[in-house]
């Protein structure tokens, strides 16, 4: 039986690959709602990763808005890429080895002492290395601001590097291609054409990830075998949905 399921992501190309799998996880074609960004990307909140960390942080009662909203919402997605962990000094202020006199007073997207001046140390030893860490922390930067008091009908997933890796684990099979820097400048974006589709430089364009995301869901045993991070979204949602 299909369900409604509500979408935290960092950008629309994020939100078409995870309506792609979880149709695919869970055999249904499913309704879902962008709750962030919002559609006009100018909303409260902003987009990317600061914007589903701020949703986090400021949404009050996750499992209210879930009843509230109509249609009545049965789950919820919230997805952070593992870039952030790996480069964004705000997603490591509060490790316990970072010594800062702002830390427990001010929180980080809100502190604009982020500068050259900024005490946080990147690559951080305040978790584990590898895939496994950088799921494990980026978890935590989520459900430890999310209000919400069950967590049974929601799911976290880190993509790493990003859900561009998916794309490439699809398309070319690359095993380790989670420990890869940015694969979608790197790889997908590297020349105009990306397995005979093009590709705009820089820009991710929706219209592009559409075939990117179907493409991801055809072949998502094989992704599930080389992405952790994919593995670990499909038991995300499996137990979610009880499957």
């Amino acid at each position: 039986m299909s369900k409604v399921i509500g979408i935290v992501s960092e950008g629309p190309t994020d939100y078409l690959v995870l309506k792609a799998v979880i149709d695919k996880i869970t055999g249904e074609s499913n309704r879902y709602l962008s709750l962030q960004p919002e559609r006009d990307m100018l909303g409260r909140f902003g987009n990317g990763w600061k914007g589903v960390w701020r949703w986090c942080k400021e949404t009050e009662s996750v499992n209210t808005l879930m009843k509230e909203i109509q249609p009545q919402i049965d789950a919820i997605v919230i997805q952070m890429d593992g870039d952030v962990i790996r480069k964004e000094k705000e997603a490591h202020c509060l490790c316990d080895s970072t010594s800062c006199e702002q830390k427990g007073k001010v929180f980080p997207l809100y502190c604009d002492k982020h500068g050259d001046d900024c005490p946080v140390i990147i690559p951080c030893v305040s978790h584990k290395d590898g895939i496994e860490g950088t799921m494990m922390h980026g978890e935590k930067l989520i459900s430890s601001v999310l209000d919400a008091e069950d967590m049974s009908n929601i799911a976290i997933t880190i993509p790493c590097d990003s859900t561009d890796a998916w794309v490439v684990a699809a398309y070319d099979g690359f095993d380790d291609i989670e420990t890869h820097e940015d694969p979608w400048k790197t790889i997908i974006a590297k020349k105009k054409e990306y397995h005979g589709i093009r590709v705009r430089g820089d820009k991710k364009n929706v219209h592009t990830y559409a075939i990117f995301s179907d493409k991801v869901a055809e072949s998502w045993g094989e992704v599930t075998q080389r992405c952790r991070s994919a593995k670990k979204l499909e038991r995300e949602v499996k137990r979610v949905f009880e499957i």
